[in-house]
């Protein structure tokens, strides 16, 4: 059975427009009574970290596994969407009650400071005072919004954070995903803050060791995090392209996990966050090869974070869920190779011709491996070498290559690096052209259960 079609997570990125004021310590939270905000998209991302207590089993009771040892669970995103209206208190009661393994949801704070649960600060369309902002408004206020249910009709409240903690009490095996999320124009010091007082929630909830944070907005919340809970799981979001500088500052930071869209996430990126120690968390994953690769780069335990908690619980327990997959090259060759660099190389200085976009198209870089090139050197000198790399990648993944005397060509492959590009550079001064002739993907098939019974 093929995976379920998957689509954008649809997380919000700020734009850091005006200051924000500094706000008095977090005060005590008054709970709603009735359940919050309705949306009906499909999503799916991954999360991941080690749960206390397995709830998705397979018929025997055992957790569900792959021939890697990887375990899988089920997290409902904003309380499982399409089943109850989202990141309200009847979704999060449903699918507790329902055994899912945990619950994602999105954390913001009222104007005077108390937490609510919300993906949207700007009110949508959907809900009683629309284009209203949360961080204008007041508790009182907030309690007053309605927003549809599936029905259609304004019936729905949104939740406070200890209306949450009482679902989470009352089920102690199920674990939190808290995506703090962060509003149009808010500072630096705003968006720390909101990490600041969302990771005391947690801890003082004593909700830290069931609870995965997650940001995109990691460069201001992971400090803040980490001054408060050295050890708590953080996951590090990013909306952009591959670029090794944010996944060496989510590492710096302190990350345990780092990912950005699933169209981004090249062969060589999810190597790169393996190789920092993080764990490779791509979001927005809408193929199945996008899936298949997730799980093949992923972490021990994968969690599936979707609308539809109920249709991955069942294709997971009825084994109909392709866990296990297997990776190979497929070469593409391009009809005519396409010159991304022409001229004299300067002994020793670095070149960064772009090549995605350009000769690559950039559907292709996810799971994208290499590019293969032809590099033709014109009249060149003796005991010179060629020197290839993903742009701003390490020095030490640079490859040496003896480049031939006079005019020839040799074949090399590099993978991508920052904004599409390679970095190339010559011992001495030489006559380069350089050409994409085709690039290498790494496709995924399902695996074959192994054989345990050695024969």
């Amino acid at each position: 059975m093929a995976p379920p079609q998957l689509d954008n997570v649809g997380h919000s990125r700020p734009k850091v427009m005006e200051s924000c004021p500094q706000r008095k310590a977090l005060p005590v939270f008054e709970a709603l009574r009735t359940p919050a905000v309705a949306l009906t998209t499909l999503a799916l991302a991954l999360t991941l970290a080690t749960p206390s207590s397995a709830k998705t089993l397979t018929s025997s009771g055992d957790p569900v596994t792959n021939t890697a040892g990887q375990t899988f669970k089920v997290l409902a995103h904003r309380g499982g969407a399409s089943q109850w209206p989202e990141n309200s208190l009847e979704a999060y009661t449903g699918a507790a009650e329902a055994g899912y393994d945990g619950i994602e949801t999105d954390i913001l704070f009222t104007a005077d400071d108390k937490a609510v649960m919300s993906h949207y600060d700007k009110l949508p369309s959907r809900c009683t005072q629309a284009g209203t902002r949360i961080h204008t408004m007041t508790l009182a206020q907030v309690q007053l919004v309605r927003c549809e249910d599936h029905s259609g009709n304004m019936t729905v409240p949104i939740p406070t954070f200890t209306d949450l903690v009482g679902v989470l009490k009352a089920h102690p095996e199920v674990w939190l995903t808290l995506d703090i999320k962060a509003y149009s124009g808010q500072s630096a010091a705003g968006k720390r803050a909101y990490a600041t007082w969302a990771t005391k929630l947690v801890l003082q909830n004593g909700l830290l060791n069931r609870t995965r944070l997650l940001s995109f907005n990691f460069d201001k919340a992971l400090p803040a995090i980490r001054k408060v809970a050295p050890k708590a799981y953080v996951l590090a979001y990013d909306h952009n392209g591959f670029d090794y500088d944010r996944v060496r500052l989510a590492d710096k930071l302190g990350a345990t996990a780092y990912g950005t869209e699933a169209k981004y996430t090249s062969v060589n990126l999810a190597q790169f966050v393996r190789a920092r120690g993080l764990e490779l968390v791509p979001w927005s994953v809408s193929t199945s090869q996008g899936q298949a690769m997730a799980i093949y780069y992923g972490p021990k335990t994968f969690w599936f974070m979707t609308d539809s908690p109920a249709a991955m619980a069942t294709r997971l327990t009825s084994g109909a869920a392709k866990l296990n997959w297997a990776a190979s090259d497929n070469v593409t060759v391009l009809a005519k190779p396409v010159t991304v660099s022409k001229g004299t190389y300067q002994a020793k200085r670095n070149h960064y011709p772009k090549v995605l976009g350009n000769a690559v198209p950039s559907s292709k870089l996810a799971a994208l491996q290499t590019v293969n090139l032809a590099v033709t050197v014109t009249k060149g000198p003796s005991k010179n070498y060629l020197y290839t790399a993903a742009r701003s990648s390490a020095s030490a993944s640079t490859k040496k290559r003896a480049l031939p005397k006079g005019t020839a060509t040799i074949y090399v492959s590099v993978p991508v690096g920052d904004a599409g590009k390679l970095r190339i550079r010559t011992s001495k001064k030489t006559k380069l052209t350089v050409k994409v002739i085709g690039y290498t993907n790494q496709v995924f098939t399902e695996a074959p259960p192994v054989d345990t019974t050695g024969s």
